[in-house]
């Protein structure tokens, strides 16, 4: 296969753009929120008498701050033990360990669900996405053997994968490297 880099490049754009197109669609769909929990005397209950604000009083975020406080202790802690010079592979270790728990517990505190659709726009976002991977990934299928054919060769092996040719490339340097060197002497005794 040839490579041609105006068509390629035209066909990755179009990938790309069908890829996107399709990505965007799919994540349209997804709804993210919260984990609510009922407490209290119950969703619309008058937990703080005569009804102000009652309609929200007995929902409570579940899983958000729960055990949090610890975790951005030991980040300050990390955090500490980095600006001081002292002991930064603790630190190190705290901030990424701490950072990683407090994401884990924020995305475990969240629910992500699937909007309703229909068949035909699912089937419509899944082939976007197939479709523009497919095309990038043939607009770049020519140019796959271009890289180890070049690291061959610098290697010093030939298209026949012996090294003859490049015996000969290097004898043909040296011979001009001489013929240059003559000719510099020849220039200094002038």
């Amino acid at each position: 296969m040839t490579a041609k880099p105006k068509q390629d490049f035209f066909l990755f754009l179009v990938g790309g753009a069908f890829f996107a197109a399709g990505i965007f669609l799919f994540t349209n769909q997804v709804m993210v929120g919260s984990a609510l929990r009922f407490s209290g005397s119950g969703f619309g209950g008058r937990t703080f008498g005569g009804g102000f604000g009652g309609g929200f009083s007995g929902v409570v975020a579940q899983g958000v701050g729960e055990g949090f406080g610890l975790l951005v202790l030991l980040l300050g802690i990390g955090v500490c033990l980095l600006f001081s010079g002292t002991y930064r592979r603790a630190g190190w270790f705290l901030v990424w360990a701490s950072s990683a728990a407090v994401g884990v517990g924020v995305l475990h505190s969240l629910f992500i669900s699937f909007r309703p659709t229909t068949l035909w726009s699912l089937a419509t976002m899944v082939v976007m996405i197939a479709a523009g991977g497919g095309l990038m990934f043939r607009s770049l299928s020519s140019y796959a053997g271009e890289g180890s054919s070049r690291r061959t060769h610098a290697d010093g092996l030939g298209a026949s994968g012996d090294s003859s040719s490049s015996a000969d490339d290097l004898a043909a340097a040296e011979r001009e490297l001489e013929r240059l060197r003559r000719e510099l002497e020849r220039a200094g005794k002038r």
